[in-house]
Order: C-alpha cells, then structure tokens, then sequence
C-alpha cells in the first residue's frame, strides 16, 4: 500500500512533466534492472522447464499490466489523482472476485459489503452528478476511463501472478512478468509509434523516475510474498487500499479539489477497500 501509493503521486508528477509514456518506460527500466540484481544474487541454477510451464499465466499478465499501467498514468496526467487512483486500486474487487472462482477461497459477509462499497464508490467518483440531476446527459470524468482500463487489467494481471507466486516464490514471477511488461512495450512502440525516449538529465527528475521504481517493485515484492503464504482475496484489498497515500500527498502538494459526490465516491471506495481486508 505505501510503495504503490507513493509511486503513484510520483509518477503523476513525472507524467506531467515528460508525458505518461516516457515515464512508464523509464520506471519500467528502473524496476527491471533492481529486480535483475536481486534475481543474480539469489538464484544460481534455474529449472527452466518448471518455469515454462507457467509463461501461459506471467506472458498474459505482464503485457495487461502494462496496458493498464500505461492508461493509468495517462489517467493521472489528464485527470485528478484523487480520482484515477481510487478507481485503478479497485481492482483488488476482480482478484477477490477471480479467487473465490478459481482458488476457492470463502468470501465473508463484510467482504460482501466492501464489494457493493467500491462499486458504488466507483460511480459517484466517476460521474458528474450535477450533469446527471439535470438530465442533459451522463458526463463521464477526465481520467475515469483510463482508471476502469487499470482496474481491469491489474485486476486480472494481479491474480494470475498468485499461483505462480505459490508455486515459483515470491521473486521469481516478479522478475520475468516485468520482463514480459517492458518487451510488449518495445514491441508496441516499435510497431507503432517509434517514440524517442530520451529526457533531459535533470538530477530531480532522474530521482523521481529511481524513487518510482524502486518503491513499485518493493510493492510487487510485497504483494507476491503476500499471497504466496496467504489469500489473495486478503492481501489484494490492503495492497489496493493506496489511495489512502495517494489522495493524501494530492490534497497536501497539488491542492486538488473534489466535488462532494466525489469525495463521497472516494471515501466509499477507500471504505470498501479497508473493509473487505478485515
């Protein structure tokens, strides 16, 4: 929650100085290289057939993760972070949801009520309620789109790596899903854009981009040791719950503002995100 929290108010900044992609790439890079070191020093011989067989599960999540992450820190540079970000941490309801389904795990009545919590909270965050009471038309927030893609995709992303994390530990899946995550990217740009991603070696600027990664790969870290000893539908909420850090630093150094169905929508969500954990 503090690692993902933190990078995010973060990579906000950096999105609204060098743009979404060339932040995304650069973090990317950052964690790659941390986790690589990590990998070399604690992993001397490999069983490469046993790894393979999980590819199907780590090549799909990290190319949805990456999907997802590229719209979220869109959705930070055009939208209000105190917005995107209760949105995008919902995804922590799919890998509840997904885990119940496929890993069998029990749902409680709270859990239940969380679930109602984030959607509800979902909507009100995400709608201009004022436009709706005037039947003109439903307007839908700059940065609510790009924040149902990241939910989406983490959600989905997040959960494949759990029986992966069970299987391989807590390291490994980390360290080839943001392999899989950079290579969709060059691919992508390759093919499509061809995007220079080159910035000016401003020392403040290269210090976010290093604080970013390294606080987002701790979090993948924590994450996948989580739910390699614990259930998903536990670990996932209270991973989720970032906001809390997010929408705290936005209020203190950007000033945002939120309606009042708004910061109803925000509460209920972050409301929802602690309650499913207890």
């Amino acid at each position: 929650m503090f690692g993902w929290g933190t990078s995010d108010f973060l990579a906000a900044k950096c999105s609204r100085k060098i743009g979404y992609i060339v932040t995304y790439f650069w973090t990317q890079i950052v964690t790659v290289v941390v986790t690589l070191i990590i990998f070399l020093i604690k992993f001397k011989t490999l069983d490469i057939g046993n790894i393979s067989r999980y590819l199907i599960f780590l090549a799909p999540a990290g190319f949805l993760f990456m999907i997802a992450t590229l719209n979220f820190y869109r959705g930070l540079t055009e939208g209000q972070v105190s917005l995107v970000s209760p949105i995008g941490s919902s995804w922590s309801m799919i890998v509840v949801v997904l885990s119940i389904i496929f890993l069998h795990e029990t749902l409680k009545t709270n859990q239940i009520i969380a679930i109602v919590l984030i959607i509800l909270g979902m909507m009100l965050a995400s709608v201009n309620l004022k436009e709706l009471l005037k039947i003109k038309k439903l307007s839908f927030l700059t940065g609510t789109k790009e924040g149902i893609i990241a939910m989406t995709g983490w959600g989905i992303a997040l959960f494949l790596l759990v029986p992966v994390s069970r299987t391989l530990g807590w390291l490994l899946p980390i360290v080839i899903f943001k392999l899989f995550g950079i290579l969709f990217f060059l691919i992508i740009n390759i093919i499509f854009s061809k995007k220079s991603f080159k910035i000016s070696p401003q020392q403040p600027l290269l210090l976010l981009i290093l604080m970013v990664g390294i606080l987002d790969i701790v979090a993948f870290f924590s994450y996948s040791f989580g739910v390699r000893g614990a259930y998903a539908s536990i670990v996932a909420p209270i991973a989720a719950s970032f906001p809390l850090i997010t929408v705290l630093l936005a209020r203190i150094f950007f000033k945002e503002r939120l309606s009042l169905n708004q910061i109803i929508g925000v509460v209920g969500v972050i409301a929802g995100l602690v309650l499913i954990s207890i």
